[in-house]
């Protein structure tokens, strides 16, 4: 495993390098001249203290900028409830949980009898400004500069999250300006050596977005975004194109500790590596898109901190299909996903420990609609299928007799997926969708969206839209009104959303959503669970 990701890092980071190195060394006139006008517009406005640069005097020099404000209100949220803690396996086979007495009152935390949050409104903002800059026809580079906060709340003077410590509700980020994206791209390489024709070589930061964004999405959604700090290696012919990828998500910060300096970070280096293909019309077939993938999401064991280790590996194919002749209106979309791999368990100080657990998990997605184009409106009727396995055991992975069947949902953009409410992740759960929308005029988008969530194991947890676990489950719970067999039915969410265009560089979206609980809530929280509301509006503007 670490030998394989080896050889994959040394061969990019070698390509890149060599590749640099060789492009910048045939850097032709015109381009030196374009940076160095830069350079002495740079100089001439440090040189006045102040004044402008008109951009389109710069050869090559691309701003762009966005700025997006959100109102949210959100009432009764969802939290752990009575039961915050993983079920026990019987002798019986069965999954039991005993859950904490209710709290007098109700209280603010997760062992409210309850088991929500309390109503909260605020008020996030982001704003970004870009500026991408062609060098040449080889080189390309590109920076980001992301701010983002939230009205009313404490401004930090380092890049962290704010958190309201009565409650323990997040409302949002507050952040200084952040680098978002920084990277540059190595292009035309056919340049070097004919081998290279039609490859492109991207290296730095920069947000990632592969197919519907169900495993690996930008979450632009939220106020901050994902980013990823690696190097992508693009073929491209037509619009037919793969991608070889490698990115560092997490780092080790024990392994510089030296002698006598305190372990202050035990998180893990994890890497993000693999294959990405987007092929148009494959085999001759129109209206049709494949896009096979294959990659590994690999974290390394660490005794010193006690992290598990693992490699997890991720083979699909997203096939969609739109304006296919003869099929005028339908369109779809089809991805199923398998997980494979390994989870190395870390030796405990009992000797208990210290082997590894097979993965054996599966997910899929599907879409299907009719657009009704030749009438008023243009309505849509389409349906939604969202399935990732659970674990009919969980917990037990701890044992070397069991495995791991809870798909992974890795680095999602959740938020197109599973309901606006962001309740669910893709991970132990069935979940249908009847989703309506219609067009009133060019400027006017008008969307209804029904959906219905059941837990595939009612014996495995309730994932949160970011992958962790919101609810714990059971076959069967005991609480103080007795005990019940826990149901699957996680509950029904109704979405309704309105998108207009207010200028040709302003929009406004706003939407109300309801969440209909069902049996699995209530069974694991004292029989009881309220419903959850949540209204939103949000004005952007982009340049």
């Amino acid at each position: 495993m670490l030998r394989r990701r080896n050889y994959f890092i040394a061969f990019a980071v070698v390509f890149a390098i060599s590749s640099a190195y060789a492009v910048i060394g045939a850097q032709d006139a015109k381009a030196q001249s374009t940076m160095g006008d830069l350079i002495k517009r740079i100089e001439a406005l440090e040189s006045k203290g102040g004044g402008n640069v008109t951009a389109p005097k710069v050869k090559g020099l691309k701003i762009s900028g966005h700025i997006r404000t959100r109102f949210e209100s959100n009432a009764d949220w969802l939290k752990k409830g009575g039961g915050a803690s993983a079920p026990t396996r019987q002798s019986s086979g069965l999954f039991t949980s005993t859950l904490t007495a209710p709290l007098a009152g109700g209280g603010d935390s997760d062992e409210s009898s309850l088991g929500v949050a309390r109503s909260h409104n605020y008020v996030v903002q982001r704003v970004r400004l870009g500026f991408d800059f062609d060098i040449n026809k080889n080189v390309r580079s590109h920076v980001m500069i992301d701010g983002n906060r939230t009205f009313g709340g404490d401004q930090n003077t380092i890049q962290g999250n704010t958190t309201n410590t009565t409650s323990g509700v997040k409302y949002g980020t507050n952040t200084t300006a952040s680098i978002k994206q920084a990277y540059f791209e190595l292009r035309n390489l056919g340049d070097i050596s004919s081998i290279l024709d039609n490859v492109t070589l991207l290296v730095g930061r920069k947000q990632w977005a592969y197919g519907d964004q169900r495993l690996i999405g930008h979450l632009n959604w939220t106020n901050v975004g994902r980013t990823h700090d690696g190097i992508i290696a693009k073929w491209k012919r037509g619009k037919n194109w793969v991608d070889a990828f490698i990115s560092q998500i997490g780092t080790d910060g024990t392994n510089g500790a030296g002698p006598g300096q305190s372990i202050t970070d035990d998180d893990q280096n994890v890497y993000l590596y693999g294959f990405w293909g987007h092929f148009q019309n494959p085999l001759g077939v129109e209206g049709i898109l494949a896009e096979p993938y294959l990659f590994i999401n690999d974290g390394e064991k660490s005794t010193v901190d006690g992290d598990n280790g693992f490699e997890r590996s991720f083979g699909g194919l997203r096939l969609v299909g739109k304006k296919m002749p003869g099929l005028p209106g339908i369109d779809f979309s089809v991805e199923p996903t398998w997980q494979w791999g390994e989870e190395e368990k870390v030796a405990q100080g009992n000797g208990s420990g210290g082997h590894s657990i097979p993965i054996q998990a599966f997910g899929i997605g599907v879409k299907a609609g009719y657009t009704f184009s030749n009438i008023p409106w243009s309505p849509r009727v389409g349906y939604e299928l969202e399935y990732a396995s659970g674990d009919d055991k969980p917990g037990t992975s701890k044992t070397a007799q069991s495995s791991s069947k809870t798909f992974d949902n890795l680095y999602p953009l959740g938020h197109a997926h599973l309901g606006y409410m962001d309740i669910h992740g893709f991970q132990n759960i069935m979940a249908h969708a009847v989703r309506l929308s219609a067009k009133p005029s060019k400027k006017l988008l008008l969307k209804a969206d029904l959906w219905f969530f059941e837990a595939d194991e009612e014996a495995d947890a309730l994932y949160s839209v970011a992958g962790g676990v919101t609810r714990y489950g059971a076959d069967q719970v005991t609480s103080h009104e007795g005990t019940v067999n826990v149901d699957d039915e996680y509950g029904q969410e109704l979405d309704l959303v309105a998108k207009y265009k207010l200028f040709k560089n302003v929009g406004v979206v706003g939407g109300y959503s309801h969440y209909f609980t069902g049996d699995f809530m209530e069974d694991t929280n004292h029989g009881t669970q309220p419903g959850m509301d949540w209204f939103w509006l949000q004005a952007a503007v982009k340049f």
